[in-house]
């Protein structure tokens, strides 16, 4: 009973955390689950937990191991430099990274659980002494555009047949992913609005089977995309849509019909939004390596596609946007999620607002603030 209680007791007493890691990455390929969440979790369980743990039985596996093996991946790296480069480089992975491997070890171990391989999952409950993502640290803060950055951006694509798609980003905060997936019967009727319901991945052949990859439109296999729904009921949400984006989604429809006129009979309709010219869908990688260089073309500093996403959410919040509504805007699971993750947007929003409330008290004071420098 000791044994029981303590989460040690398992009902195959050979098996093996990393025997165990295998079964279960193989229930998740046979639940098609995302096959980018299968290559993360395959990626930790090779950089983490198998060379440390993987010998070491799941009855004998103490919460106090989980917390020695991501300590020590939290250290320092000692590397070699380039050639030519003199001593040697030192490398660190980031809270984010020894997060990620605390992340999937704990599922694995919930997984375990369910199965009635072990009473308790160790991985459970913050970890004190392992650092955590739950601010971005200041030197690996995104790069979010300042709004004149992003008007400039905009107008420089205007005339880009994928124009709608980047302001979408700008304004709406999507997802690549949920861009490529958009469909015309997403989108509310009066425009005001849309339904995300489907995303595109990028993805490659040995990541998904033929049956995952055949497209549910047309039953044709498109090589680097799959169709799935989000990824959580969360995902799955309704969006607003400003004025200006509703006004590039008009000029894009008029557009695309002229493609289709164009094709005639050759066209592949897959009622996307965003598509190719003859109805296909777009490849996301593809869509990323164009918005660079678009970027690149009107001289604005480097702006991963993802990051226009953060200024989508920097413009809410200064807009008044309650957190709570850019949350359900952005498909985060909670609020908190979503200071977690733009904890360094919502510093400057709320100096901004400080700084604002406290010109309703010094208007009523006498200016005094050519003293203060001469002191």
């Amino acid at each position: 009973m000791g044994k029981l209680n303590a989460g040690t007791w398992t009902d195959d007493r050979r098996m093996t955390l990393g025997k165990w890691l295998d079964q279960w990455v193989e229930s998740l390929i046979a639940a098609k689950k995302s096959p980018n969440t299968i290559k993360n979790y395959r990626g930790h369980i090779r950089d983490a937990w198998k060379p440390h743990l993987g010998h070491v039985l799941l009855r004998d596996l103490r919460r106090s191991h989980i917390e020695q093996v991501l300590a020590d991946l939290a250290l320092p790296i000692e590397g070699e430099r380039p050639t030519g480069n003199v001593g040697r480089r030192i490398e660190q992975r980031t809270p984010a990274t020894i997060d990620g491997y605390r992340r999937t070890i704990r599922a694995a171990l919930s997984a375990a659980n369910r199965r009635g391989l072990i009473a308790v999952n160790p991985a459970v409950g913050r970890m004190d002494s392992i650092p955590v993502a739950d601010t971005i640290d200041e030197d690996d803060e995104p790069e979010v555009w300042q709004p004149e950055e992003t008007a400039r951006f905009l107008e420089h694509v205007f005339d880009d047949r994928l124009s709608a798609l980047y302001e979408l980003a700008a304004y709406a905060g999507l997802r690549r992913a949920e861009l490529c997936g958009l469909r015309w019967s997403d989108i509310d009727a009066n425009g005001a609005g849309l339904r995300v319901r489907q995303t595109i991945v990028s993805v490659t052949r040995k990541q998904v089977t033929p049956e995952q990859a055949t497209c549910p439109v047309c039953s044709e296999i498109h090589v680097g995309r799959l169709f799935k729904a989000p990824k959580s009921r969360k995902g799955r949400r309704w969006v607003p849509l400003a004025a200006p984006a509703q006004e590039a989604l008009s000029r894009h429809r008029g557009a695309q019909a002229q493609e289709r006129e164009f094709f005639g009979v050759d066209y592949q309709d897959h009622g996307l939004v965003f598509c190719r010219a003859d109805g296909t869908p777009l490849r996301p990688d593809r869509v990323t390596v164009e918005f660079r260089q678009h970027v690149a073309n009107c001289g604005l500093p480097p702006c991963p596609l993802h990051d226009t996403r953060h200024g989508a959410c920097s413009l809410m919040l200064a807009g008044g946007v309650p957190i709570e509504i850019v949350q359900m805007i952005l498909g985060h699971s909670s609020p908190e999620v979503t200071r977690r993750v733009y904890a360094h947007l919502m510093r400057s929003q709320t100096a901004a607002q400080v700084e604002a409330a406290a010109k309703l008290l010094t208007h009523h004071r006498p200016a005094r603030r050519a003293a203060v420098s001469n002191l």
